[in-house]
């Protein structure tokens, strides 16, 4: 008998190969021209697909089920509290930044109408850490009592949410050249360890799908 664990894993493994390949710049241009509504609803689609994927894996988990392992506990638990309010202040100044509703999807028919050119954004919580979200996700991956299985769940997603941000990282560089690379020197990949330089507003690091 297969260990549940390893099922777990594998389910994991082919998820982030499945998103990471939707996110691909060549699969995106022939997923597109499929049809005319391709190219301004793709991110809606792509984020749907990878939140009912989602499902099965949560279930699989939560079947294994098993007593906690990682537990936040006594003066712990004042961390965790530091975890989940970063998380939830990183998120908020996130939605600011990128547009919530276009990180979504959910403006099609303006994207339709009129596809405007990325811009690198610069201001906000974007002065302090270059990747908000993925530092929020994290945040909570880590937050939680975790058993075993739960525990695989965080490894895995953490790798795959730092690999991600380093893929982001070429991405944007190649994206947006010199103007990217003096923005890293300024501020943090993760961490929010530096106080912003300056204030400035324009383009931003926007994870277009």
């Amino acid at each position: 008998m297969i260990d549940p664990l390893l099922i777990l894993t594998l389910l994991w493994l082919l998820w982030c190969a499945g998103h990471s390949l939707l996110a691909a710049t060549a699969v995106k241009k022939r997923l597109r021209a499929l049809s005319p509504l391709a190219p301004a609803c793709y991110r809606l689609a792509y984020n749907l697909l990878a939140l009912l994927s989602l499902v099965p894996i949560l279930w699989w988990e939560a079947r294994i089920g098993g007593a906690k392992i990682l537990i936040w506990a006594g003066r712990w638990e004042m961390l965790r509290l530091l975890f989940w309010g970063g998380a939830l202040g990183l998120a908020w100044g996130g939605a600011r930044s990128y547009g919530l509703w276009s990180f979504l999807g959910l403006d099609c028919r303006r994207r339709q109408a009129q596809e405007n050119p990325p811009s690198l954004r610069c201001d906000g919580v974007l002065a302090w850490t270059r990747h908000p979200w993925y530092l929020a996700g994290l945040l909570i991956l880590w937050g939680r009592d975790l058993s075993l299985a739960q525990l695989v769940t965080a490894g895995l997603l953490s790798l795959y949410l730092i690999l991600g941000a380093f893929w982001e990282e070429r991405r944007l560089l190649a994206l947006f050249g010199e103007a990217y690379e003096e923005y890293r020197l300024r501020v943090p990949m993760f961490i929010p360890w530096r106080w912003p330089l300056a204030r400035r507003h324009g383009a931003g690091p926007g994870n277009h799908a």
